[in-house]
């Protein structure tokens, strides 16, 4: 009994210290990818309150708990109503076979711009399905197997994209006023290069005058450093309610968001033929 006890406070320990290392991705981006064990992690550390020892180390173990749920709770039950921009946007998946449901999908909820991922070689034929609802189509292609879109009811007044596979983003007018939607495929984190492609993504907002919208397939959770460098320089928050959008090995992964400048209420899509759900977001 007493060797269990020692072993549930080593355990708690490891797992409050692998906590914390994930708030420090702004230093490294292996921590970003710590983060991703975050909520689970930090659900656990508030059992510490319950172990018997030191006032000290539970405090400190409890508080680890704390701060992860802090900073990981609210995206699971914040939505931000207001605003009027509609956003669908969906990470197709290279080799979608259901593609006419998915462009009847896209425009039964008459979105006002779409923000598509993995736009293949395989699957660009959506984009002449969806050309008569949105004939303004810009898209960005790192690869064969692998392009970034924005389309549009409105025409585009500029367009712009990243060096390398990372965000296409086109500026519209919308509500007697300009805004840019910028859409996004990040590679995995660390040891991938998510904090590469985060940066490119950023030193392209960085130059845009107004505001803007951002969302896709960012792999990696809205909690992370290099999600949050992304809305500060924009000034954004985040849409809500966050859910997964994908499962790996049946693990749920909260790969696919959206911020914008009042943040946004989320309905979740179906699959339809993509390994990600899709999602309409109405943003401020």
């Amino acid at each position: 009994m007493k060797v269990l006890r020692w072993g549930l406070r080593l355990g708690l320990l490891v797992i409050a210290a692998t906590t914390l290392v994930g708030f420090a991705g702004r230093l490294h981006p292996a921590a970003d990818s710590v983060s991703l064990l975050r909520f689970p992690f930090g659900l656990l550390c508030l059992l510490g309150i319950l172990v018997n020892w030191g006032a000290v180390v539970r405090l400190a173990v409890t508080g680890v708990g704390v701060a992860a749920a802090i900073t990981t709770l609210p995206y699971f039950v914040m939505q931000h109503e207001g605003g009027s921009l509609r956003v669908y946007t969906k990470n197709v998946w290279y080799r979608n076979a259901e593609l006419p449901a998915l462009a009847a999908d896209i425009m039964e909820s008459d979105a006002d711009v779409v923000l598509l991922q993995e736009v293949s070689t395989r699957n660009d034929q959506l984009l002449a399905l969806l050309a008569e609802g949105y004939p303004h189509q810009h898209l960005c292609r790192s690869a064969r197997w692998s392009g970034i879109a924005v389309l549009s009811r409105a025409p585009f007044l500029q367009t712009a994209c990243t060096d390398g596979r990372a965000a296409t983003a086109a500026q519209i007018m919308h509500d007697d006023s300009p805004v840019w939607v910028v859409s996004t495929h990040l590679f995995w984190p660390h040891p991938y290069n998510n904090a590469g492609a985060t940066a490119s993504v950023i030193r392209m907002i960085a130059a845009f005058d107004g505001p803007m919208v951002i969302g896709g397939d960012f792999n990696i959770f809205p909690w992370a450093a290099s999600i949050g460098q992304i809305r500060q320089v924009a000034d954004l928050r985040t849409a809500g309610p966050l859910r997964a959008t994908y499962h790996l090995q049946g693990t749920p992964l909260f790969l696919d968001h959206l911020h914008g400048p009042g943040g946004g209420a989320v309905r979740y899509r179906p699959y339809l033929g993509s390994d990600h759900r899709g999602w309409s977001v109405i943003c401020g």
